[in-house]
């Protein structure tokens, strides 16, 4: 129903002046659930941390970080985990039955999120030569890539009410056929009854508390990529879309020039049926950039690699990879990544179109103070750019980019230190080493038109007019990290070379790598220079790998890094068109956005992020757990832009709801109540230049 000027400004006059016009009870912000999630892979014969076996995923609950959290939010005791499983299943230790299977682990440390529902894709080198074939018909030398359903987990975790430290785990595994008969003759209690070369109900080596979940964890491709002696593991991957990820690649194997190195894979969905990969070309392994996929046994779907580019940052070598983030604003996919050159790192911007049949990464010019020539296409980092932007000596650990679009520095402290050197510790650089810090630099415009007639588009740091990467006002420079006293147990400077990225609050989740294969935590917030978390020895994930942590919260519609209104929005407009307006198929988009796992988008999907992440309802715009006045004030302000009249109709139809329990004697109206109140203000005339709020004409 339309909602006329009188009723408008009667309804706003009465909340601004006393907030309890209509009646309502506040009611205490719900909180959706906030994970941390870390890849491990340990080297052998390190202790395992309960619940958090070798060659898998492991996932935290971190909501109350810097809400209050006093400590043990992690204390080697995560909610669950994923076992990634074996590649190879190889029967049991000495040939005995004794319940204790080994085998060929998958060797993994990179994966990826999908912001809008948690679900995880994950990537394991997998040894060896292409093309070919180990006994279980797994092709070698490329990646195995696998999806991973973690809201599927989360539900059966919580509605089975199973004990923290639960391991899921894939139901099948290869095994070779000999294997199997092997168990069979020994009447091993891992036989499944069928020699067949499939190994089904076979718990993780050494812990027995796994969850089967079908089709929650699935190997869904094999693709393409370099291989080189140089780095094994040095990869990461992010989300683009259900069909498209990115993956950056260090290994630069034995291309030619040397300099085509660090690379950009995109890796896409060809068919939701196994089958339809493109193998790489040969020879193998020259030229060691393959592209292409196979397909095993145990696909589902087929997945192509293609590089998209070769990074080429530092012109005189080979590129040493120094972290690397996507960027999706405003329409423009891209990534930042770092080289590392010794005395310094540079860091550089690419822009990726994947629209065609062949990707690509354009590295766009960086605006910089005019000097008469073209802007530089890469930047230097210096120790402290808000003093000095010209000298090449600060050294990055990891990129991010946050909610605004700003490009956020992890600066190191780990390969600034010659460790055991005399204190003061003397970094690579020549500079006395420190803690890490954090700089960031405001981005204003990752499109901007060419403005020197190099034929390239700009990105543009904020600032005044005519203001570059080359000035100090887009930079912003914290203190060191203050790692210091009773949160520390070691004299060394923090290593950051683990690093996860709230997008949400800001926040730095910094593993610190102690002597041995134990780690602490520290979360540190740069826009207070503060630590707002930290536990000694939380957990062992070894260091075998750099793996990858990320810090996200499913119902993150719009990926903006935290669970908005919008977000409420955003998946109601995707259940209207799940073609995202186009820019993908339906089921793409059913895939994207579907958050009860039936793979479609139905207002189920709405029910489960309205009311089962945020635990509110329609109209509670400001996301406090009920719907009441304040609400048709945020309401008021956004109109026109934010909300619209079908906004307001789930603000009237759900006033009064709580999710708190009301103070005694507290009357809420009904929702019918309600609309008779605001019947009875429809049809009364009113002329006139509206009403002043706060000052201002409404």
């Amino acid at each position: 129903m339309e909602i006329n000027r009188r009723l408008f400004c009667t309804l706003s006059m009465c909340i601004f002046v006393t907030g309890h016009c209509l009646g309502f009870a506040q009611a205490a912000a719900p909180a959706p659930q906030k994970i941390f999630a870390v890849s491990q892979t340990q080297p052998g014969g390190v202790a395992e941390v309960p619940g958090a076996p070798s060659d898998s995923l492991i996932f935290y609950d971190v909501t109350s970080v810097g809400n209050g959290a006093a400590s043990g939010v992690f204390n080697n005791d995560p909610l669950f985990s994923v076992w990634m499983g074996f590649e190879i299943f190889q029967g049991e230790r000495n040939g005995l039955p004794e319940g204790l299977p080994f085998g060929n682990r998958e060797e993994f440390s990179a994966f990826t999120v999908n912001p809008a529902n948690g679900t995880i894709y994950a990537i394991a080198f997998d040894s060896g030569a292409p093309p070919a074939v180990d006994p279980v018909g797994d092709s070698q030398g490329d990646f195995d890539l696998y999806r991973i359903d973690y809201q599927a987990m989360l539900k059966d975790f919580t509605d089975n009410a199973r004990p923290k430290g639960t391991i899921y785990a894939p139901k099948t595994l290869n095994i070779e056929v000999s294997e199997e008969q092997f168990l069979s003759n020994i009447s091993s209690p891992l036989f499944d009854g069928v020699v067949d070369g499939l190994a089904n109900d076979i718990p993780h080596p050494s812990l027995v508390n796994t969850v089967h979940l079908p089709g929650a964890f699935q190997k869904i491709g094999e693709v393409g990529r370099s291989q080189s002696p140089a780095s094994f593991f040095d990869y990461q991957i992010d989300f683009v879309n259900p069909e498209q990820l990115v993956m950056m690649d260090a290994n630069f194997g034995t291309a030619t020039p040397a300099t085509q190195d660090f690379n950009v894979r995109v890796l896409s969905r060809v068919s939701t049926s196994p089958g339809a990969a493109t193998p790489p070309t040969p020879p193998f392994p020259a030229p060691a950039d393959q592209q292409g996929g196979y397909n095993s046994v145990s696909n589902t779907e087929s997945w192509n690699s293609k590089i998209a580019g070769f990074l080429n940052l530092d012109a005189a070598g080979i590129t040493t990879p120094r972290g690397w983030t996507l960027v999706k604003n405003n329409g423009t996919l891209g990534i930042w990544a770092a080289d590392s050159d010794g005395g310094g790192d540079d860091f550089a911007f690419y822009e990726l179109d994947l629209s065609g049949p062949n990707p690509t990464a354009t590295k766009k010019e960086l605006f910089t103070s005019p000097t008469g020539g073209p802007y530089a296409n890469q930047i230097s980092l210096a120790e402290d750019p808000t003093s000095d932007t010209t000298t090449n000596d600060g050294e990055i650990d990891h990129l991010f980019v946050d909610k605004n679009g700003n490009l956020v520095i992890v600066e190191s402290g780990y390969f600034d230190t010659t460790m055991g050197s005399t204190t003061p510790q003397t970094g690579n650089g020549g500079e006395t080493a420190q803690e890490p810090r954090v700089f960031t630099v405001g981005i204003a415009d990752y499109n901007s038109p060419d403005s020197d007639a190099s034929g390239f588009n700009e990105v543009i740091p904020t600032g005044p007019a005519g203001t570059g990467f080359n000035d100090t006002s887009p930079w912003t420079v914290t203190a060191s990290i203050p790692v210091t006293g009773a949160i520390d147990n070691d004299t060394e400077v923090t290593n950051s070379t683990r690093v996860a990225y709230d997008k949400s609050t800001g926040y730095l989740y910094i593993v610190d790598q102690d002597t041995g294969f134990t780690e602490d935590i520290y979360v540190f917030d740069p826009a207070t220079g503060t630590i707002v978390y930290s536990e000694l020895n939380p957990f062992d994930i070894g260091i075998f790998n750099r793996g990858t942590l990320k810090v996200f919260t499913r119902g993150d519609i719009d990926g903006s890094g935290e669970v908005t209104y919008a977000d409420i929005q955003a998946l109601a407009d995707g259940i209207a068109d799940p073609t995202l307006g186009g820019t993908v198929s339906a089921s793409v988009g059913a895939e994207w956005y579907d958050l009860t796992s039936d793979g479609a988008l139905t207002a189920a999907d709405l029910s489960e992020l309205v009311t089962n992440i945020l635990g509110t309802a329609l109209g509670d715009f400001d996301l406090d757990g009920d719907v009441d006045g304040h609400d048709f004030l945020v309401y008021q302000r956004g109109a026109g832009s934010l909300f619209d009249s079908g906004d307001l109709s789930d603000w009237q139809l759900n006033y009064g709801f709580t999710n708190m329990p009301l103070a005694s004697g507290t009357a809420v109206p009904e929702p019918a109540t309600l609309t008779m109140i605001l019947l009875g203000f429809v049809g009364l005339g009113f002329r006139g230049r509206g009403c002043l709020i706060g000052g201002k004409r409404a």
